[in-house]
């Protein structure tokens, strides 16, 4: 980007301002100005208009600063950028195949985000933050450090606020229904065919499954209705109850969905009078400790799957002691 000296001091880069530098840097029919008098974004032609009224050259270069460029490779950029950042594997893929598609990639990248709402809101928060950071880089070199309002830079994933919009918290008890029983089901063939931690982990799901039926559900619904994520629970007495199976809906996962669910279930549980719960982890979601230990969960035990081969090449025998 081309840093240009300008004598007069850039005026404070406030919200409104930034919005409307950022509006100007997409449109790629016009070509833009900062007025550096009055603090607004002019065209091109209207700076024609003020030519003529009476205002040398001289201060024209003094007042008006060209806005950066920001070109349709710009733009493929940060589409890429954000496909390769997107945690949802499938969705990952298909962006990423959009963007390799050849002619009309523009329009296939927006087609398929558009299928998920809650992608699409990821998009345009992830495209306003980076054009933002773009256009504070700009702003700093044409002057150096000077007087920001105080601007997010960094993006951060899917808001909370973002995901309360698209999606329902709702308790649910009683046996499950078809659609809680399809889902379960799913997941659960999922996690037969994982890896070997999560094999084991399906069959000693299954074999506690035969003994209890779930009849109590914490459930996450989309704006349409659609059942994205579940969370069964099993009260042990009158102050504990405890979530032995839970899953989100592949095309949902990623997203810090789970939280949420768990959030809305917690505080549920808590108006219930259950001040304690203990959450089953097991195979892929072993990761989710780091989830809840900042908030003082505290471990009930462990359960390792160790291999008797290597135990048994690595240890010395203690059966060498009766030879």
């Amino acid at each position: 980007m081309e840093s240009m000296n300008t004598p007069s001091r850039l005026p404070v880069l406030s919200e409104d301002l930034l919005d409307s530098i950022i509006f100007s840097m997409e449109d790629q029919a016009n070509f833009y100005f900062l007025d550096l008098a009055e603090a607004l974004v002019v065209r091109e032609d209207e700076l024609e208009f003020l030519g003529k009224e009476g205002i040398s050259q001289d201060e024209h270069d003094q007042r008006f600063l060209p806005l950066p460029d920001w070109q349709p490779s710009d733009g493929f950029r940060l589409m890429e950028l954000f496909a390769n950042r997107v945690r949802n594997p499938l969705y990952r893929q298909r962006l990423l195949d959009a963007l390799q598609s050849g002619k009309g990639v523009f329009r296939k990248f927006k087609d398929t985000i558009a299928e998920n709402p809650v992608l699409e809101r990821k998009w345009f928060s992830f495209k306003d933050e980076q054009l933002k950071r773009e256009v504070i880089r700009w702003y700093r070199e044409q002057e150096g450090v000077i007087e920001l309002e105080q601007l997010p830079l960094e993006h951060e994933d899917l808001t909370e606020d973002i995901l309360l919009e698209d999606f329902t918290f709702e308790t649910y008890e009683g046996k499950a229904t078809k659609e809680i029983q399809d889902l379960m089901d799913f997941l659960f063939t999922q996690l037969e065919q994982g890896t070997e931690e999560s094999k084991v982990a399906a069959m000693l799901l299954s074999r506690r499954l035969e003994t209890e039926e779930l009849q109590h559900f914490h459930l996450a619904r989309t704006q349409d209705g659609t059942l994205a994520a579940f969370l069964a629970y099993l009260p042990l007495s009158e102050s504990l109850v405890e979530v032995p199976y839970f899953g989100v809906n592949n095309e949902y996962r990623g997203m810090g969905l789970f939280r949420l669910l768990f959030d809305s279930f917690c505080r549920h549980m808590a108006r219930s009078h259950y001040p304690r719960i203990i959450i089953t982890l097991a195979g892929d979601y072993l990761g989710l400790q780091r989830l809840f230990m900042p908030y003082g969960a505290q471990p009930m035990g462990s359960q390792l799957l160790m291999a008797t081969r290597t135990w048994n090449a690595s240890h010395p025998s203690s059966e060498q002691a009766f030879l």
